[in-house]
C-alpha cells in the first residue's frame, strides 16, 4: 500500500481546500451552464421567428379580408394575403413557407372569414448543433369580414343642406314600405308636421331625422350616414329635335280627344282627354299641366324638363302614365348603354335646369309607373290626392307631402320598388 497515505492526504487536503472545491464544482456545472445559455439563445431566436411570422400572418389575414369585404375576387384576395405576408418578413424571409389562405366560417356565418397559416423550419444554434434536428415555427391568423349593407329607397331627396328636405304634414297617409332617404346634412333633414300616418319601414339621412318617428312609428332610423348618394347623378337626359305637334281637341263620339306625338314642346296644357303616343317629350322652358277634369293616357313615354320647365298633375285627374322600355328607347334612337340606364325613367328634369315647383296629384284611378327625377326642383304632393302606381320611384331636390294625400301603393308585390341610395362601410375584425 505504498503511497496510499500520500493519496489519502492529498484527497483530505483537496477536500479542505476552498479553491479546489470551486474548480471541481465549476467543472461539474459547466455543461449545465452551457446548455442553459444555449437554450436561452435558442428560445429567444424561436420567439423572434414566431413573433415576426405571427404579425405577418395577422396582416395577411386582414388584407385578404378587406379585399373580400370590398368584393374583390378569390384570386385577388389570395394574392393580397401572400404579398402582405411576404412584405412583413425579415429574419424568416428566406425559410418561411408560402402562406395558405382559406375561406372559413365564423360565428355561424358562411365563408365570412379568412384564415392564413404558415410555417418556418430551420436549425436553432444550440439545439441544432446538439441534436442535428431543425425547429419548426407554425402560425395561424383569422380575420372575419362583412360587406357593407346596401340601402335602397323609393323616395329620395337630393338637396345636400336643406332643413326639411323631406317634409310630411297634414293628415297625409304614407305607407310606401320602401324607405325614405334624405341626402341633406341638416339636423332635421326629414321633418314631420301635423298628424300624418307613416309606415315606410326605414329612414336614412346624411343629417338628423325628426324624433317624431321614434315616438310614433317602429320604422328603423339611420342618421348621419356618410355613404348616401344620388343614384341618378351620372345620367344624362336625351333630346328630341323633332318639333312637337299642335295640341288640338277633336270630337270622337261623345268625347273630345287630343293626340300628341313625341317631340320638343314649350308647353303642354290639356283642355280635353289626351293621348300621348310613345316616345320622348322634351318640355323646354314651359311646363306640362294636366287639368283635374281631363283623362290622360301616356304609355311608353319620357318627359324631359329643361330651362325651368315644370310638371303639374292636378287633383282629380285620371291618368295612366308609364315609362319607356329599353326596346322603345332603342327605337327612339338611343344607344344601347343609354337605353339600359334610362329604362323606366318617366320624368327627367335636366340637371342644368333652373328648377321649379312640380306637383303630382291624382285620384284613385291614377296610375304612375316609372321613375320621376327632379334634381333641381321641389316635388309637392298635396290636397286630397290619392297617388297610386304600378311602380313609382320618387327622387327630387326636395319633397313635400301635405294635406290629405294618400300614398299607399308604390308597386305590386314582388316587383322592384327601390333604388340603391347608399351602403354601410365594410368591416374587418382580426378574431384569432
Amino acid at each position: 500500500m505504498k503511497g496510499s497515505p500520500d493519496r489519502v492526504g492529498f484527497l483530505r487536503r483537496l477536500a479542505e481546500c476552498r479553491s479546489g472545491n470551486a474548480i471541481v464544482l465549476g467543472a461539474m456545472a459547466a455543461p449545465v451552464l452551457v446548455s442553459a445559455a444555449g437554450f436561452a439563445i435558442d428560445t429567444s431566436q424561436w420567439f423572434l421567428w414566431k413573433r415576426e411570422m405571427q404579425y405577418a400572418a395577422d396582416q395577411a389575414a386582414i388584407s385578404a379580408a378587406w379585399s373580400l369585404a370590398k368584393g374583390i375576387s378569390k384570386t385577388a384576395y389570395t394574392t393580397h394575403a401572400q404579398q402582405e405576408f411576404t412584405s412583413n418578413l425579415a429574419i424568416t424571409a428566406d425559410f418561411a413557407t408560402t402562406p395558405t389562405v382559406d375561406l372559413v366560417n365564423y360565428n355561424n356565418g358562411t365563408s365570412n372569414a379568412v384564415r392564413v397559416t404558415a410555417s418556418a423550419t430551420r436549425k436553432l444554434p444550440f439545439y441544432g448543433f446538439v441534436s442535428g434536428q431543425s425547429a419548426t415555427v407554425s402560425v395561424s391568423a383569422q380575420a372575419s369580414f362583412a360587406k357593407g349593407a346596401t340601402y335602397t329607397s323609393c323616395i329620395i331627396a337630393t338637396n345636400a343642406t336643406a332643413d326639411g328636405a323631406i317634409t310630411i304634414g297634414g293628415s297625409a297617409v304614407l305607407k310606401s314600405g320602401c324607405g325614405l332617404a334624405a341626402l341633406s346634412n341638416s339636423t332635421n333633414s326629414i321633418r314631420v308636421s301635423g298628424n300624418p300616418t307613416i309606415d315606410v319601414n326605414y329612414l336614412m339621412s346624411a343629417g338628423g331625422i325628426d324624433d317624431w318617428f321614434n315616438t310614433n312609428t317602429d320604422d328603423v332610423v339611420k342618421e348621419y350616414m356618410t355613404t348616401l348618394s344620388d343614384p341618378f347623378a351620372s345620367l344624362t337626359p336625351p333630346t328630341n329635335p323633332t318639333k312637337g305637334t299642335t295640341y288640338s281637341c277633336v270630337k270622337s263620339g261623345n268625347t273630345t280627344v287630343a293626340t300628341l306625338n313625341p317631340g320638343t314642346y314649350s308647353t303642354i296644357t290639356t283642355s280635353c282627354n289626351t293621348v300621348l303616343n310613345p316616345g320622348i317629350y322634351v318640355i323646354d322652358g314651359g311646363g306640362v299641366t294636366i287639368r283635374a277634369q281631363d283623362a290622360v293616357t301616356a304609355n311608353g313615354v319620357m318627359f324631359v324638363l329643361k330651362n325651368g320647365a315644370y310638371f303639374k298633375l292636378n287633383g282629380g285627374s285620371s291618368i295612366n302614365l308609364s315609362a319607356m322600355t329599353q326596346s322603345q328607347l332603342l327605337a327612339a334612337g338611343l344607344t344601347s348603354a343609354q337605353a339600359t340606364s334610362l329604362e323606366g325613367m318617366l320624368i327627367f328634369e335636366d340637371r342644368n335646369s333652373t328648377g321649379n315647383v312640380s306637383t303630382l296629384n291624382g285620384n284613385s284611378d291614377s296610375i304612375i309607373n316609372g321613375t320621376v327625377y327632379f334634381p333641381k326642383s321641389t316635388l309637392s304632393f298635396g290636397g286630397t290626392a290619392r297617388v297610386t302606381s304600378r311602380c313609382l320611384q320618387i327622387t327630387a331636390n326636395m319633397i313635400s307631402i301635405q294635406g290629405n294625400v294618400n300614398m299607399t301603393s308604390f308597386c305590386p308585390t314582388g316587383m322592384q320598388t327601390s333604388t340603391q341610395v347608399g351602403t354601410d362601410a365594410p368591416s374587418v375584425i382580426l378574431v384569432s
